[in-house]
């Protein structure tokens, strides 16, 4: 592997917290740099091997490479780069990069733009905010993050390493596994720390854990083997004969029992200005049911009667379980009844909707 030292030209974040590389193809575009944002230029690079540049610098190698030369800024673990260590870093040369090798990195860079970035910390640890959960994560086995788990990612450092030297895919698919291992391992020791650090300002670490990190603790010790979220499920078991149905987000719900005229209609809103006509009155137990537990936006469900309250007493049951499940587990955690009923709450909201990961230390 040959790693050269070259002139460069991009705005690079300098920060531990965030790292990127930003690059304009509008020369009139005016990216304000500063202590923490520096402008890299160069004066040999073509344009296609300047955008080469850009995925090699946002690529997880030069990620974890930049953390082995800056320093600690404070005692929390968050690195500051200084001009002198940006200077340092060995950056594999873009220069006369063969063009299928070009094209995958900047391929891969172009998909990267299109979604959302994550982090490198697995999203548990970042959602925690008490350094004794956060060790009682970092006890468990080592799990990488959703940004790890990204193809294009992947497809990227793969790349990064074909432009290396190294010329067997089942070569590069391993060290591209243990380099995120290795980044997993390196940004999960500095969140756990930067928790620690918080946490002794906050108090010495006397506070308790709050509802939501008690059903975060109680989330990954359920043993449920089906923790599909409800859309997916409804999805999955919808049969041949289904439609699709967008619920509005207005709440409450409202289903007449007994109408004559109204058996496919589903009002929503205190006004009941919004609602939906359903092929079916199963169909509409089945809409008015999944609104109450709290899906919104589109879904797939039968069309039937007889499917629809099928899938409806399906679902039902499978609710009823979980709900039994869910409410055992935080008896083992808790009996502080205001703590259950919240812990409950957030629990039954993952259950249906998913985990999402931002929200959970809300």
């Amino acid at each position: 592997m040959n790693f050269k030292s070259f002139p460069r030209r991009v705005a690079a974040s300098c920060c531990c917290v965030r790292h990127y590389a930003i690059f304009s193809e509008n020369s009139r575009t005016v990216v304000i740099c500063n202590h923490n944002l520096f402008d890299l230029s160069s004066t040999v690079l073509t344009k296609t091997e300047q955008r080469v540049l850009v995925a090699i610098l946002n690529s997880t190698l030069i990620g974890l490479f930049k953390t082995f030369y800056g320093r600690f800024a404070g005692t929390e673990g968050n690195l500051k780069t200084e001009v002198v260590d940006v200077n340092l870093i060995d950056v594999p040369d873009p220069r006369n990069v063969p063009r299928p090798i070009a094209k995958r990195l900047t391929d891969a860079l172009q998909s990267m733009k299109k979604r959302t970035v994550g982090r490198m910390v697995d999203e548990s640890l970042m959602d925690c905010h008490s350094y004794l959960r956060a060790l009682e994560l970092m006890s468990r086995t080592l799990a990488l993050s959703e940004e790890l788990h990204q193809p294009d990612r992947r497809e990227l450092d793969d790349a990064v390493f074909e432009l290396l030297g190294v010329s067997s895919p089942t070569e590069r698919n391993g060290l591209v596994d243990r380099l995120h291992l290795e980044t997993a391992m390196h940004f999960r020791a500095i969140r756990v720390t930067e928790i620690q650090k918080m946490e002794d300002r906050s108090g010495g670490g006397k506070q308790s854990f709050t509802a939501a990190e008690q059903a975060a603790d109680a989330w990954d010790a359920l043993d449920l083997t089906d923790l599909m979220p409800l859309g997916e499920w409804l999805r999955a078991h919808a049969g041949s004969d289904r439609v699709e149905i967008t619920i509005p987000e207005e709440r409450p719900v409202y289903l007449h029992a007994s109408s004559m005229f109204e058996q496919e209609t589903v009002y929503f809103g205190k006004r009941r200005q919004s609602h939906i006509v359903c092929p079916s009155r199963g169909t509409a137990e089945l809409l008015a049911r999944i609104a109450h537990l709290g899906l919104s936006g589109p879904q797939t469900l039968p069309s039937g009667d007889e499917s629809s309250l099928r899938l409806l007493a399906e679902m039902n049951q499978r609710h009823e379980d979980a709900t039994a499940r869910l409410t055992e587990l935080i008896a083992s955690r808790t009996s502080d009844a205001e703590t259950q009923e919240q812990m409950l709450a957030v629990l039954e909201r993952w259950f249906v909707l998913g985990r999402s990961p931002a929200k959970v230390s809300q």
